[in-house]
């Protein structure tokens, strides 16, 4: 017999939240740009633009084999690209990693009701998250502004465990956070390779959310277990998966 479900932890891109298409990149254009003029460092409108996509496509390298990319390196490459340098260095550098502070995601339709229900089971929830470049710092702020965050008991973002999913190192500081044993826990997300792959490779039970993203396996790793469409499905199927919540 499956042992009962104690905790799921959820990928945030296109599971918990999404992003307007741009939003992120014009936002980090936006306030690179400002903090260059604020420090009298004259860069052309094209050499910010190139340089930007040059430290994207970096990341986008590092992220589909697997090699960690911190956000850091990413405004380290950015700084040396337009040149700045003694003490607006770092003032560049914030500008690039804080940008998508006030930037405005939208979040997965029904995922409120979701955690609520989830929540006032006993299941403990988390997060597990490939931050790109907006760190997990950022995202939990977000969480906080929509009453979300205190849903959550442990999470695992990149940027701080220093793994990207399909690792095991990431899952398993969430299951960590959580106090939760692999069988004793349901993964949520929406690609293939990272999501499905990686907590199924620990010994998670695995459900793509495809409410967001048709990943469909286009990124490899096989499929999951369970696909939900809507996070208004997700209550009963936990409650299917395995039972009732142990007590403790």
């Amino acid at each position: 017999m499956a042992p009962p479900v104690k905790a799921v932890t959820f990928d945030f891109w296109n599971t918990i939240a999404c992003e307007p298409p741009g939003t992120m990149a014009e936002a980090r254009q936006r306030a690179v740009a400002a903090a260059c003029e604020a420090c009298d460092h004259e860069v052309e409108a094209t050499l910010l633009a190139t340089s930007l996509e040059e430290v994207a496509s970096s990341y986008r390298r590092s992220w589909s084999v697997g090699t960690h990319f911190h956000p850091r390196e990413g405004a380290e490459m950015l700084v040396r690209a337009l040149g700045v340098e003694g003490a607006a260095r770092e003032m560049v550098a914030e500008a690039f990693l804080t940008a998508g502070r006030g930037a405005s995601l939208e979040l997965s339709p029904d995922i409120r009701p979701c955690l609520t229900v989830l929540d006032e089971r006993g299941i403990r929830l988390g997060i597990v998250c490939d931050v790109g470049f907006t760190g997990g710092e950022l995202l939990r702020d977000f969480l906080s502004r929509e009453d979300l965050l205190g849903h959550f008991s442990g999470w695992a973002f990149s940027d701080e465990v220093g793994h990207y999913k399909p690792s095991p190192q990431i899952f398993e500081a969430a299951l960590d956070a959580l106090g939760a044993q692999p069988a004793e826990a349901v993964h949520v997300g929406d690609l293939c390779r990272t999501d499905v792959a990686g907590a199924r490779a620990v010994g998670m039970r695995t459900v793509r959310y495809r409410g967001l993203h048709d990943d469909a396996g286009a990124d490899g790793g096989g499929e999951a277990e369970f696909v939900v469409d809507a996070h208004r499905e997700l209550p009963d199927l936990i409650a299917r998966i395995a039972g009732p919540v142990a007590a403790e």
